[in-house]
């Protein structure tokens, strides 16, 4: 499936007036319908006929019942997603000043796309085709102001579009993270007649985020897919995955996880690989909201309480954190911003116990959500009791150490030596320094 190869054939009718008038050429798709001009009697009761050609038979005849037409479709082979396609509006015989230009499924003229190489020959060649390229493409051919439309079904297999944010979720065991991935082939192809047989395998990977707490950058495979047939996915790590999506649909090959945790944080993979070394992949990014309290879940009265919603990184600046506090409770008396990441209480009441909860806003738009239940509790008597004792106890050593220092000190000053006094001699009558004779 490395492109697909359409042939548009356009007939050339060159239809020749019996009574000398100008003859006009009219350009068809074979199988299709040609509507051939006519002049306007005054009765519909006139004979008109149609000839191909000189000297031959009429093709066509009309009268008051009407015309008679013959319509075909002949279907194009599917397409991979990412691969070209190419088509070609094949004219036997051209006329000069005939003019050819090709219209996608959306009706835009493929002069404006940069994907597309339209040669003079009128074929064209469209680089990595999307999901968004299935459909219709027509090729317009123009001649002496008159238009012919000729038309090709394309089919464009992909799998489902990638998600342009990233997918959030909070740490709960009650939480669900679903990991879509099925394919998006249109009816009415069939999946078993066209697909099953040309898949040589697949599988989900995972890589995990640096704040996911486990070996950062390294890919971990977490189901393989099994052709069967059924196809069925192997799952190969225990993270309590749910593949029964793939059982109900060989279309789906979403997975599901019952309980989030942080470590479930990074990207997810689905690869489904074909023949020729053909894949489609579809990546998705998953954010794990977490919340929590420090020192603990569980405070004293009077402490200090600070508690923390994070996504493993900080948030970007298109993204905001709302706290609700519980109902007894208020954000006015916090010293903290109520939009912070970081929630302080400076010092904790009964009132400040309960469930707080985090939500992850983007706009006007609720992301995701989170919950922590603190607990606030008054010191009991015997813990009193016991900080009295320590305290009476480190007060007593203090004393005691002291006590021995001092003791020392004035023991030194006892059994220390003392100097004897310099004496002095007195004279009556002093005299200079020097000799002297007797």
């Amino acid at each position: 499936m490395k492109c697909v190869s359409g042939f548009l054939s356009i007939i050339i009718a060159l239809f020749i007036s019996s009574t000398g008038a100008e003859d006009v050429v009219v350009y068809g798709q074979v199988g299709e319908t040609v509507t051939l001009p006519r002049s306007k009697w005054g009765s519909e009761r006139v004979l008109v006929q149609w000839f191909f050609g000189i000297d031959t038979q009429p093709l066509i005849s009309r009268n008051s019942h009407g015309r008679e037409t013959i319509v075909s479709v002949q279907p194009v082979s599917p397409l991979l997603a990412g691969k070209n396609l190419n088509l070609k509006c094949d004219i036997e015989e051209i006329f000069k000043g005939t003019q050819r230009r090709w219209l996608s499924p959306q009706k835009q003229d493929l002069n404006e796309d940069k994907r597309a190489q339209i040669r003079n020959d009128g074929s064209l060649t469209v680089m990595s085709v999307t999901d968004q390229d299935h459909g219709e493409w027509t090729c317009v051919v123009t001649y002496q102001g008159r238009e012919a439309y000729a038309n090709t079904h394309v089919t464009v297999i992909d799998l489902s579009p990638a998600h342009p944010q990233p997918i959030y979720t909070s740490v709960s065991s009650l939480s669900l993270l679903h990991l879509p991935c099925f394919f998006s082939i249109p009816p009415p192809l069939s999946w078993s007649d066209s697909q099953e047989k040309s898949i040589q395998g697949g599988r989900w990977t995972f890589t995990p985020s640096p704040a996911a707490g486990s070996l950062t950058g390294v890919v971990q495979t977490l189901a393989n897919l099994s052709l069967g047939p059924p196809l069925a996915w192997v799952v190969n790590q225990k993270r309590e995955l749910d593949v029964s999506a793939l059982q109900r649909t060989n279309l789906n090959l979403s997975l599901s996880k019952k309980g989030v945790t942080e470590g479930d944080r990074g990207e997810y993979t689905c690869a489904v690989e074909f023949q020729r070394g053909d894949t489609l992949k579809r990546s998705m990014r998953v954010e794990v909201l977490q919340v929590f309290s420090s020192p603990a879940p569980v405070a004293f009265v009077g402490q200090e309480v600070n508690l923390t919603c994070t996504l493993g990184h900080p948030l970007t600046s298109d993204l905001k954190v709302k706290w609700i506090p519980p109902r007894q409770s208020s954000l006015l008396v916090l010293g903290s911003a109520p939009d912070s990441a970081h929630l302080t209480i400076p010092e904790a009441r009964d009132i400040n116990g309960g469930r707080w909860r985090c939500e992850l806003w983007r706009n006007k738009t609720k992301l995701t959500s989170v919950e922590i239940t603190l607990k606030i509790e008054r010191v009991p008597m015997d813990v009193w009791l016991l900080v009295t004792i320590c305290g009476a106890a480190v007060i007593f050593v203090l004393l005691l150490i002291l006590t021995v220092i001092l003791n020392r000190r004035h023991r030194q000053r006892v059994t220390m030596p003392r100097r004897g006094k310099r004496r002095i001699c007195r004279c009556k009558d002093p005299q200079p320094k020097g000799f002297y004779r007797n």
